[in-house]
């Protein structure tokens, strides 16, 4: 089966890990990027990567977090020019075992507030265009952690499942 090729994609997370190895593969296939991520540099990093490939790549550190951030973004993007694949990789893991019980709840609300509103966060802003367009491609990445819960991670693996 052929591979789909996408004129325009959104990853988040894509300063590094699965996020990073996606935008070099797409940008292989003659993808423009959209990427986000926490950190700066490695985000430019791998802007610089992509655009060698010969893709237009926009990177900017938008904060999955921040709804109102990420939907003025996106729409301002598929204003631009049509989106029509996003990627919401974005996700942080910790291991809570041997902290205190303030610091594993702070830890734990970090996690929930990127691997599950920041994916929300992500995709609303898309769904009904990608609706009114009649097409237009989500993916959401997970862990297997979802399915066979890490007993020092149980915040992670129960964002992931």
């Amino acid at each position: 089966m052929p591979i789909r090729t996408f004129q325009r994609a959104v990853i988040t997370g894509a300063s590094s890990g699965i996020g990073a190895a996606l935008a070099e593969c797409y940008a292989r296939q003659g993808t423009d990027l959209l990427l986000t991520g926490r950190n700066s540099d490695r985000l430019q990093a791998i802007k610089t990567t992509c655009e060698a490939q010969g893709v237009a790549v926009t990177a900017e550190p938008v904060d999955v977090r921040d709804a109102a951030a990420m939907g003025e973004w996106l729409t301002a993007q598929d204003d631009t020019a049509p989106i029509d694949l996003v990627i919401a990789n974005a996700g942080i893991s910790g291991d809570t075992s041997g902290v205190t019980a303030s610091d594993a709840i702070g830890r734990e609300e970090q996690i929930y507030a990127v691997n599950i509103l920041g994916v929300r966060n992500t995709i609303d802003p898309l769904v009904a265009r990608f609706r009114g367009r009649g097409h237009g491609q989500i993916g959401l990445v997970s862990s297997l952690a979802g399915f066979r819960g890490l007993p020092s991670a149980p915040a992670y693996a129960a964002s992931k499942a």
